[in-house]
C-alpha cells in the first residue's frame, strides 16, 4: 500500500478533531516526486482539472489530532486512506503543514533531506515520506509521512541513577 500511495498525485486533507469537522476537503497535488527505494525518482505527471481525477489518483488523509509545532509549521496525526482494488487500507501518518513561504520554503527543504538521506542508503530510525504537496489554491504545503511513533523532542529526559549508569 506504501508504493500505490507514493504514486497518487492528490491529496484530499480532512480536519476532524476539536471544533474541526470539514465536510468538504482541502485539495493539495503533488510537486516533488515520491522517495522511494529507487535511486530513480518518477517524473511528476502533468496537472490536469481536479474534476478529472479519480480514486486512483487520490490519497485521503483524515486528521485527528494536533501533535506539534516547529519551525515548517504544525504537525498533525491522522488516517491515511489508500483506496486500491476495491479495498481502502488505512495507515497511521503525520502530515506537516506550512503555511507562509518562508515555512513552505523549509518544509521543501526538509523533504529534500529526506530525499538525499535515501538516495545515500540511510533508512534506519526515518519516517517513510509520502510524499510533498501543495495546495492548488496557492495555499499550504503538506510532507506527508507514515507515523513513526512519538517524536524524541517529546519525550521527557531521563535522569539515571548512579546503579542504572553502571548497568548500562
Amino acid at each position: 500500500m506504501v508504493q500505490v500511495a507514493q504514486n497518487r498525485v492528490v491529496l484530499l486533507l480532512y480536519l476532524r478533531y476539536g471544533v474541526y469537522d470539514s465536510r468538504y476537503p482541502a485539495t493539495f497535488y503533488r510537486s516533488a516526486p515520491a522517495i522511494t527505494e529507487d535511486r530513480e525518482t518518477p517524473p511528476l505527471l502533468p496537472l490536469r482539472p481536479i474534476s478529472s481525477c479519480q480514486t486512483k489518483d487520490c490519497l485521503t488523509i483524515i486528521l485527528t489530532a494536533e501533535i506539534g509545532h516547529g519551525a515548517t509549521g504544525v504537525v498533525h496525526r491522522g488516517t491515511l486512506h489508500v483506496e486500491s482494488f476495491d479495498e481502502s487500507v488505512p495507515l497511521d501518518a503525520v502530515v506537516k503543514l506550512a503555511f507562509d513561504s518562508e515555512q513552505r520554503d523549509a518544509l521543501k527543504n526538509e523533504h529534500e533531506i529526506y530525499r538525499l538521506l535515501r538516495l545515500n542508503g540511510v533508512v534506519q530510525g526515518i519516517a517513510t515520506v509520502l510524499g510533498f504537496f501543495d495546495d492548488v489554491e496557492g495555499g499550504p504545503s503538506a510532507l506527508v509521512m507514515l507515523y513513526a511513533g512519538v517524536s524524541l523532542e517529546t519525550e521527557p529526559e531521563q535522569v539515571l541513577s548512579l546503579s542504572e549508569r553502571c548497568v548500562l
